[in-house]
């Protein structure tokens, strides 16, 4: 309200006087008490801050390792058996109440002298448009004789950090055009992966992926497998983009964290990233630790009956999974919300 508003309608000839008011009625006093607080209120409105939004969620590395325990206390959960398929609702469900969106992609693996293997990857998305980013995990287990083989940290690591990245990005335009893999048959069903053994989910659904024209529409793909060891020094894949690579660890280094690569672990990582590299995806990220349990490759731990909750822990979780969150949503940032 203006200085001038407030004068007496005399003001003007020979300056203010007091003028009477004459006395109102209770009626009137109370609409004059009325309005003055319906102003009174209106002002308030009109000078107060609109709400601040709501911060990002952050990763939350003691609920990924819940996930990683509901999955070990499944058991063995090698391709094709009872409990990969509990595993995959047990993915399913969380991935539903996370707000993501599930698909089921079927595909048989022949083996020779016996029938085939029944497999099935779970593909999940929040936003609308297509992918532009795969972030991408194994959630079976290798069947090894004569050991109870839970996989605490080759299996159910890579899918309770995804699982948790569902979590904190649900709803999030930056990462509307991410999508989450878990992959079916990474392990091999002889000694180790080769060319024709192994990563049988990724070859299936990078091919499908190429066939029907999607995949050109993919600009990265970040593995995420073997990240729960509780020494964590990742490996310096020398077949990851440097670019990915970089962004990563700028990541890591806003959050106040350790640069995350090892240079002593510098090596050729074949994972389920590499069927993408081979169809021409050109950005690529390893995240995985071949070390497990020592600083040598392979650690002592790794496809041994060692693999166990006592190995892992949640801290490790958090390391891999909070600068990859950080780095999907600079990504988004940078593309635009829309997908």
């Amino acid at each position: 309200m203006r200085e001038e508003s407030r004068r007496s309608p005399n003001a003007w000839r020979g300056g203010p006087r007091a003028v009477p008011c004459p006395a109102l009625s209770p009626l009137v006093r109370m609409a004059v008490l009325v309005t003055a607080g319906c102003l009174l209120a209106c002002s308030d409105r009109a000078t107060t801050q609109a709400p601040a939004a709501p911060a990002a969620a952050e990763f939350d590395g003691a609920r990924a390792f819940r996930d990683l325990e509901a999955l070990v206390k499944l058991g063995p959960r090698p391709a094709g058996s009872a409990a990969a398929g509990q595993a995959r609702e047990l993915l399913r469900d969380r991935l539903r109440q996370a707000g993501w969106r599930v698909e089921t992609h079927d595909f048989q693996v022949p083996r020779r002298g016996s029938a085939p293997v029944a497999m099935e990857n779970l593909i999940a998305r929040h936003g609308a448009g297509p992918a532009r980013t795969l972030v991408i995990t194994h959630y079976d287990t290798k069947h090894i004789a004569g050991i109870e083989f839970v996989g605490a940290n080759d299996g159910a690591s890579g899918a309770a950090v995804l699982l948790e990245l569902a979590r904190v990005t649900s709803g999030d335009p930056r990462t509307a055009g991410v999508e989450l893999v878990f992959f079916d048959g990474e392990e091999a069903f002889g000694a180790n992966i080769d060319q024709d053994d192994g990563l049988y989910g990724s070859k299936a659904l990078a091919q499908r992926m190429a066939d029907d024209g999607s995949l050109a529409q993919v600009q990265a793909v970040v593995l995420v497998d073997m990240v729960g060891d509780r020494d964590l020094n990742l490996a310096l894949d020398f077949r990851s983009s440097p670019e990915l690579r970089q962004a990563y660890e700028s990541a890591a280094a806003k959050l106040g964290q350790a640069p995350p690569f090892d240079p002593g672990q510098a090596m050729g990582v074949i994972d389920d990233h590499t069927p993408f590299q081979e169809h021409g995806v050109a950005q690529s990220l390893a995240l995985i630790d071949f070390q497990y349990g020592s600083r040598k490759s392979p650690g002592p731990r790794w496809h041994t009956a060692g693999d166990t909750l006592e190995a892992v822990s949640a801290e490790s979780l958090a390391a891999v999974g909070k600068p990859l969150v950080e780095l999907l949503r600079e990504r988004g940032a940078g593309a635009g919300s829309a997908p």
